[in-house]
């Protein structure tokens, strides 16, 4: 049954993919999606606990066009997909010639790990597919790691994100983890940076929760309980342990690189923190090996 609904989600994801830019003939593949292939699926108008509204989803929507559509290359262009009516709970991004594309689902908006802080992690994430720079899934290829769309979209797109808002009036209502309040109030003197970086500590901490959810894991990623294994090549196709991705995460936010240095798309150290130069903030090597 599992693998029947799989299915028949990846032919309908593969029919919107075709149908979203018909006249063009040259379709990419899809990045494997924000989290594994899942079953769960959460109609609209489905009561629950959590998630946010359809207004706020397309609010979020139209602020990562804004920001991120002039950041491609003048041939390029750049399109969100909002599929608030369908219950994947999932996300994809693609490339149709010129045109990149993120796919965002309305059932992962409505999970109930997500707020507003969560779904704009998400379209980060999917973004960072796009721009996260090196490494890339295979050379030459246009996608970047899980792990490298992870660290963007804290490094980079969450800071140019959440700096349209009062975030010294959100995050007083926010009940901060400790390890991560600590980091970014080490990490940044400058009030505004700090409030965005733990903004972004709440954007991680929904993420992962809804890792942990759908993978049924019985221990959650924590902040103060990093990954250990260290791997000797990095992970490039396959995702990265719930708890590697809370780590890239935070490792992500706790970066001092200016939001404007741009990322490479062969030089990982460019635009990023890195070792032995920095002794926070670097990609993790629970997925990472330089």
């Amino acid at each position: 049954m599992t693998n029947l609904f799989n299915l028949k989600n990846l032919v309908l994801l593969f029919v919107l993919t075709f149908s979203l830019l018909p006249a063009f003939s040259h379709v990419e593949n899809l990045c494997q999606g924000f989290v594994p292939a899942n079953n769960l699926y959460i109609p609209a108008g489905l009561y629950s606990s959590g998630g946010i509204s359809e207004d706020q989803f397309n609010q979020i929507m139209d602020r990562i066009e804004k920001i991120y559509a002039p950041d491609f290359a003048p041939s390029e262009s750049f399109q969100v997909s909002r599929e608030w009516m369908n219950g994947t709970v999932n996300a994809y991004a693609t490339r149709f010639d010129n045109v990149r594309v993120i796919i965002m689902f309305g059932g992962l908006a409505r999970h109930k790990a997500i707020g507003v802080e969560g779904m704009a992690y998400v379209a980060c994430h999917e973004v960072g597919h796009h721009l996260g720079g090196s490494p890339k899934r295979q050379e030459g290829d246009w996608s970047v790691t899980e792990g490298g769309a992870d660290y963007f979209a804290t490094l980079k797109c969450l800071r140019r994100f959440f700096a349209e808002d009062d975030n010294e009036a959100i995050v007083a209502k926010l009940k901060l983890d400790p390890t991560a309040k600590a980091g970014c109030e080490t990490q940044f003197s400058d009030k505004k940076d700090q409030m965005i970086c733990l903004r972004s500590s709440e954007a991680a901490r929904q993420a992962s929760e809804l890792f942990d959810d759908l993978a049924r894991t019985v221990k959650s990623a924590q902040y103060n309980t990093p990954e250990t294994n260290e791997v000797p090549n990095t992970i490039l196709f396959s995702y990265p342990s719930n708890q590697c991705r809370l780590d890239t995460m935070l490792a992500g936010m706790l970066c001092q690189v200016s939001v404007n240095d741009r990322l490479s798309e062969t030089d990982y150290k460019q635009g990023s923190c890195y070792t032995p130069r920095d002794s926070v903030g670097f990609r993790p090597r629970c997925w990472f090996a330089p």
